[in-house]
């Protein structure tokens, strides 16, 4: 019973360590040396995306936000206090960012409003705009949290991709160490699960020790030749 315990333990660690050394693997690939994630989103034709801050300011590192205009078109993108930007945009429909899926390195997002969209570029409540026929970067600073950045075409135009870019190397390092751990529980399961069987030991051969036998043969007592009869001194003055 112990044994069927031991061998099911085993093997769930394996699984487990076989699990956490692919993530770890994984994700050390897709981050790189640096550890640098990448999400992105592609919004509707038309739509205004918003980026909150419960999304921008959820990690310690700047964010990068680049927003990709469709061919021919120009895009505009700013950033301003969270409250500033909801003012401005009220009950207009556009897509806000929720969060991100590391899975498929994307942007989760939701529809928000059902109104029009006013002429937010307009406003001076923005704390940095820019606009471009190609793409846009801001950069947020955590160190100014909290902030919200837009992203809108202009003119009409279609905003093709937006992406949040984050950079820590302690992710790399976090994933590394993942897998090096995943990698040692597999490894442990394993040996839990099916231990080497041990081998009945052989006797070594017996050979006889020639320096025994002499030893043997040294212990008897040595033959003492027979007494040779006293010599008759009558033959022997003959």
């Amino acid at each position: 019973m112990v044994r069927i315990v031991v061998r099911l333990v085993g093997v769930l660690l394996a699984l487990a360590g076989l699990s956490l050394t692919v993530v770890g693997v994984w994700l050390a690939l897709k981050l790189g040396g640096s550890g640098t994630a990448v999400f992105t989103t592609r919004p509707a034709a038309g739509q205004v995306v918003l980026l909150p801050p419960q999304v921008l300011n959820r990690v310690d590192a700047d964010v990068r936000v680049t927003a990709t205009p469709a061919d021919g078109d120009r895009v505009w993108m700013a950033l301003a206090n969270p409250s500033d930007a909801q003012d401005v945009l009220g009950d207009a429909e556009h897509v806000q960012v929720t969060g991100v899926d590391v899975r498929d390195w994307l942007l989760t997002t939701t529809t928000v409003g059902s109104g029009e969209t006013p002429m937010i570029a307009a406003a001076d409540l923005w704390r940095q705009t820019d606009d471009a026929e190609g793409p846009v970067t801001l950069t947020v600073e955590q160190a100014q949290a909290p902030e919200t950045v837009v992203v809108r075409g202009l003119d009409g135009g279609e905003v093709d991709t937006v992406t949040m870019t984050v950079t820590d190397k302690r992710w790399f390092v976090e994933a590394v160490v993942a897998a090096l751990v995943g990698l040692f529980l597999l490894v442990a399961g394993v040996v839990a699960a099916w231990p080497r069987r041990r081998r009945t030991p052989v006797p070594p051969p017996v050979f006889d020790d020639p320096s025994a036998v002499r030893e043997e043969h040294a212990a008897e007592p040595a033959e003492t030749p027979a007494a040779r009869p006293a010599e008759d001194p009558e033959e022997v003055s003959r």
